[in-house]
C-alpha cells in the first residue's frame, strides 16, 4: 500500500496509501516514501498525503495573483471616463468654457427646458469646464462658489493660487451675470403682467429656488460688503429670497454664506436679511436653546442650511455605516429639520464609485435635505431611490 508517483505531461499525480488520488499540476516530481505509523494495521491505515511547501507556495502565489488582478481591474473601470452622451456634448465637457450666454444658439436650451430639479449640490462648482450651466442641466438645486477678495474683486477658486485673476475669473461674471441673463428670460411676463409670481431657473419648475451658496475664504470682516455689493443686480430685482422681520420671502435665488461668513454681520438687519447663515450641523445642540423655533440660535431668519463633514459628524465610514452611525445621522438631520434647516453633509466618499452611491443611498433614506455631489454624470444616470419631497 505504498504511495506510487507518476509524472505526465509536467503534472503530479498523488496514490495515497487509502487508495485516493489527486493530481496537481503545479507540483514537482519529488522523491516520497511512506512511512506506516505506529499500530497501523493493514486493515485500518491513515492517509499519509503531505502537501509539500513548494505546493502550497504555488497555491497562495496563484491566490495573490486573481486577488491583485480583481482590483487592479476595479481600480480601472473606476477610473474610466463615462462615455459621452448628448448631456455632455452640449455643455462641451471637452473643451474650455467659462459661461455660456443663454441667448446664443449654443445655448442648450432643449436641455434645459425639459429639467426637472432634484435636490443634489454641485460642490465646488467652478471646477466644471461649464460652471453653473453643467449643474442646472443637471437639475442641481444647489451650486457652490469659493471667493477670495484680491485688490477689491471677488475672485472664484479653491485656493488663491488657483484664482483666475481677469475678470473672466469673478464671482459676477461666473455666477452673477448669467443668473441675471437666465432669470431676466424666464421672468420676461412680468414686465407686461407685474401680478405674475417670479420664476425660478427651472422651467419645468418655476417655484424651485437655487442655492448660490458662497464659501467666504479671505477674512469675512472685510469681504461680507463687497460679496453684498455684487449681489446687487439679483437683489434690485426681487430675486434674492430674504427675511423681512417677521417671515422668510422664498424668491428665485437663496444665497448661503460659508466660510468666514460672520454671523454677527449676518444677523446686524432685524428687518431685511438677504444672505443666510450654512449652520453647523454637527454642533447644533445648544444648552442654552430653547425648543421654539425662533428662539433657537440658527433658524429660519438666519440660516438656511446645516452642514458639516460626513467624517467628522460621525466618524470614518470605510463600509457599511454601523447602528452608532446611522443612530447619529438621525439626531443630527432631525435637530436640522426641528430648525427649519436643510440638513447636508460634504465630503462624501468620491470612490469606490459602488460605495458612494451607498453612502447617498443612505443619507436619502436618512431624509438628508441635500446631496453634495462632485460626479453630476453620476446624479444623471444613477437610480437613488425616491428623492425626498
Amino acid at each position: 500500500m505504498t504511495p506510487t508517483i507518476s509524472v505526465k505531461e509536467h503534472t503530479e499525480c498523488w496514490c495515497c496509501s487509502d487508495g485516493h488520488r489527486f493530481w496537481l499540476p503545479w507540483a514537482w516530481p519529488r522523491k516520497h516514501s511512506y512511512t506506516p505509523l505506529r499500530k497501523e494495521t493493514e486493515s485500518g491505515q491513515a492517509s499519509t498525503c503531505a502537501v509539500s511547501p513548494r505546493v502550497v507556495f504555488k497555491f497562495v502565489q496563484i491566490v495573490l495573483v486573481l486577488t491583485l488582478s480583481f482590483f487592479l481591474a476595479l481600480t480601472v473601470f473606476s477610473l474610466m471616463p463615462w462615455p459621452l452622451d448628448r448631456f455632455d456634448s452640449a455643455f462641451s465637457f471637452q473643451s474650455e468654457s467659462i459661461s455660456i450666454d443663454p441667448d446664443s444658439p449654443d445655448y442648450p436650451r432643449k436641455f434645459l427646458s425639459n429639467v426637472v430639479p432634484v435636490p443634489c449640490h454641485s460642490h465646488n462648482d467652478y471646477w466644471r469646464t461649464t460652471p453653473l450651466y453643467a449643474a442646472l442641466g443637471t437639475g442641481c438645486v444647489g451650486i457652490e462658489a469659493d471667493i477670495w477678495l484680491v485688490e477689491d474683486q471677488l475672485y472664484v477658486g479653491h485656493a488663491l493660487e488657483s484664482v483666475t485673476m481677469t475678470g473672466n475669473g469673478t464671482l459676477g461674471h461666473m455666477y452673477i451675470e448669467p443668473l441675471v441673463k437666465i432669470l431676466d428670460a424666464a421672468n420676461r411676463l412680468r414686465e407686461d403682467y407685474p401680478q405674475q409670481p417670479y420664476r425660478g431657473v427651472f422651467e419645468a419648475e418655476p417655484s424651485q429656488t437655487l442655492t448660490l451658496l458662497i464659501d467666504i475664504k479671505t477674512a469675512g470682516a472685510e469681504t461680507w460688503p463687497y460679496l453684498y455689493e455684487a449681489l446687487t443686480p439679483l437683489r434690485e430685482r426681487g430675486w434674492l429670497s430674504h427675511w423681512n422681520g417677521t417671515h422668510r420671502i422664498p424668491r428665485p435665488i437663496t444665497v448661503v454664506g460659508t466660510g468666514a461668513t460672520p454671523y454677527d454681520l449676518v444677523v446686524a438687519n432685524q428687518t431685511h436679511r438677504d444672505i443666510f447663515l450654512d449652520a453647523p450641523l454637527a454642533n447644533l445642540m445648544d444648552p442654552s436653546d430653547v425648543e421654539t423655533i425662533r428662539k433657537f440660535k440658527y433658524n429660519p431668519s438666519n440660516s438656511h442650511f446645516a452642514s458639516a463633514p460626513l467624517v467628522k459628524a460621525i466618524g470614518d465610514a470605510k463600509g457599511l455605516l454601523s447602528s452608532e452611525q446611522r443612530a447619529t445621522l438621525r439626531e443630527q438631520i432631525r435637530n436640522a429639520r426641528a430648525r427649519g434647516l436643510i440638513p447636508r453633509y460634504w465630503g462624501t466618499p468620491r470612490w469606490p464609485r459602488g460605495f458612494r452611491n451607498q453612502i447617498w443611498e443612505i443619507l436619502l433614506n436618512e431624509d438628508v435635505g441635500i446631496l453634495n455631489v462632485d460626479d453630476l454624470r453620476a446624479v444623471r444616470k444613477g437610480h437613488w431611490g425616491f428623492w425626498p419631497g
